[in-house]
């Protein structure tokens, strides 16, 4: 049976004149890690009626970067892609076309193991929504990076005049500029980050500052320091950056040699304090009009000795300008009692944030009846689904008109085998229910995964109240992400996730648990139902759940270590409170 299995898959092979399996890279950009985006396509004889599988690994040297299993339907095109970030260099790809059986080993249709070598192709890479997944996770984040800049303590070299200045740079740094008195010297495009300067045969006092860029040639972050004829117990120098969308970006750096306790670092534009630090890193962003009014900014810094150093610079000055990312955490907390019911009425007093188990300042607080919001729905369209499509489509169309209000933004996406297709952001329910309507028939697997990252991929750059609705009949099945991998990415994008289970065994406990793990890291809530017919009250608990949040926003802590999982705990001083928020994330 499997010998005639074989000859039939052959004889198609030779009747198309189809390689049984080929390998083609394609490169499409740089991701923000500097890695180079590929297009890999796998091109084979398409079966008739026979379901095949790709299953094979992404290699750099001699580590594997991501293994891969991709369904091969039958009656397909005879090709599958993948989006795949490689390091430049000799990279290969080992794939095998696959048939697997119901009963014994899988039979091995076709190998091949493909060896190319890469080079910067030399234009970013962005990732389209379109193209799934894959490709989002390809385009890599950028972290925020105050901290990815730090100039060692300058020494002199030989000469008197001459001053050795090192810079350490964490990710995404691949270039370092250095400037002595407002003027730039020296670049660095490679490590070491270091360059001798001639700071003059007078001594006196001289500033430098070196500027960190990715590779994409985006500003990072920057750092000072302040080269003096005589050793000061503390110095302050204020490095400013000023966006092109309205916000400037305020760092100062502190010299601390006999690292004395700090009593305070106070930043003010003219005589208005606009902020007080009670440890590092001292940056600050604020709208640039703000500013207006104000001819300089003054930074002071108190140690407990009574020792003050100050710098002043003025608004009037040359502006350095690039476009930089602002680390703002924006919290949606619902608070119920034990009963389930939402407590409202609350203010900023009465929360407590907290990022690693230290306190955090909240920068705005808002509840959420009074804030427009941003919701995304993703039904799943499986063929498991068929039956309960129409019902399903009402009742989401029914939702959107509910939920919809001025200023509110929505999208809705279908999901079976494929990851979800791009849908934008609508104000309008007339639209949006020409959408659903115009969902494809129910059929094949269950790409949940993939459809998560997919959905989450819309909200970048989605600021204020948010959240992303997820029904389905089913766990995954089609993904070819991992659960690990949508995880991470769920972490890194803040946004609730609230999932609507119908009809899910209760001996389903592995999809169950995924599901729940996922609502409450992110802050959302599962409904697990029994049939549509319950759709209609689950969407108004989770309207009245989005209707009664709070907003909370407060400038995260950045260091070098700004890929790691930060933990976030919310508490409010009611002794019946119950409190559900994010769980933590990765910047």
């Amino acid at each position: 049976m499997i010998a005639l299995i074989l000859a039939a898959l052959a004889s198609v092979a030779v009747a198309q004149d189809v390689q049984p399996l080929a390998v083609t890279i394609v490169p499409l950009g740089e991701n923000e890690q500097g890695d180079i985006v590929t297009r890999v396509t796998f091109r084979f004889a398409p079966p008739d009626e026979y379901d095949l599988l790709l299953q094979g690994s992404f290699m750099h040297d001699g580590q594997v970067l991501r293994n891969f299993r991709y369904p091969v339907p039958p009656a397909g095109s005879g090709s599958v892609s993948a989006i795949q970030p490689f390091p430049a260099g000799e990279s290969v790809i080992d794939v095998r076309l696959i048939m697997p059986l119901e009963e014994g080993a899988p039979v091995i249709i076709a190998r091949v193991t493909e060896t190319v070598t890469l080079e910067p192709p030399g234009r970013p890479y962005v990732a389209d929504a379109e193209d799934g997944a894959e490709a989002v996770l390809a385009e890599g984040v950028v972290p925020e990076s105050v901290g990815a800049v730090k100039i060692r303590t300058p020494r002199r070299d030989v000469a008197p005049n001459l001053f050795v200045v090192e810079v350490d740079v964490a990710p995404p740094v691949q270039r370092v500029e250095f400037w002595v008195d407002g003027r730039r010297v020296i670049a660095r495009n490679a490590p070491p980050y270091r360059a001798e300067l001639d700071l003059g045969r007078i001594p006196k006092r001289v500033e430098v500052r070196a500027v960190g860029y990715d590779r994409q040639g985006r500003y990072v972050d920057a750092d000072a320091f302040v080269v003096n004829e005589r050793q000061t117990p503390l110095e302050v120098k204020i490095t400013r950056t000023e966006t092109p969308d309205g916000l400037t970006r305020i760092k100062l750096s502190v010299q601390n040699p006999q690292n004395a306790a700090l009593r305070s670092v106070v930043l003010y534009a003219g005589e208005r304090k606009l902020h007080e630090w009670q440890r590092p890193p001292y940056a600050l962003d604020v709208p640039t009009a703000s500013l207006a009014g104000a001819e300089f900014l003054r930074a002071s810094a108190l140690d407990e000795t009574g020792y003050e150093a100050s710098d002043l610079l003025f608004l009037a000055g040359d502006r350095f300008i690039e476009q930089i990312d602002v680390s703002v955490v924006e919290l949606p907390v619902s608070v119920t009692t034990s009963s389930g019911s939402p407590l409202t009425g609350l203010n900023e007093s009465n929360f407590t944030v907290l990022e690693n188990g230290k306190v955090q300042k909240v920068s705005s607080f808002n509840f959420a009846a009074n804030l427009p919001i941003s919701v995304g729905v993703l039904l799943d369209h499986s063929g498991s689904m068929e039956k309960r499509m129409a019902d399903a489509q009402n009742a989401a169309v029914d939702f959107f008109k509910s939920i919809m209000r001025k200023g509110d933004r929505a999208f809705f996406a279908g999901f079976a085998g494929d990851p979800a297709r791009g849908a934008p952001f609508v104000s309008d329910v007339t639209t949006l229910e020409a959408q659903v309507r115009g969902l494809p028939p129910a059929r094949g697997g269950t790409a949940l995964y993939d459809a998560i990252i997919t959905g989450l991929y819309r909200f970048r750059n989605v600021q204020g109240r948010k959240a992303l609705i997820v029904i389905t009949d089913g766990d995954d099945t089609t993904s070819r992400l991992s659960y690990d991998e949508m995880l991470g990415y769920a972490r890194s994008a803040r946004v609730p996730l609230y999932f609507i289970g119908i009809g899910f065994s209760p001996l389903d406990r592995a999809g169950i648990g995924r599901m729940r793990s996922l609502a409450a890291e992110t802050g959302g809530v599962v409904h697990l139902i029994r049939g549509t017919n319950e759709l209609p009250a689950t969407y108004r608990a989770l309207e009245n759940d989005l209707r009664t949040q709070y907003l909370l926003t407060y400038h995260a802590e950045t260091s070098k270590d700004d890929q790691k999982y930060r933990s976030i705990e919310v508490k409010v001083d009611r002794s019946d409170a119950r409190v559900r928020t994010i769980r933590g994330y990765i910047p």
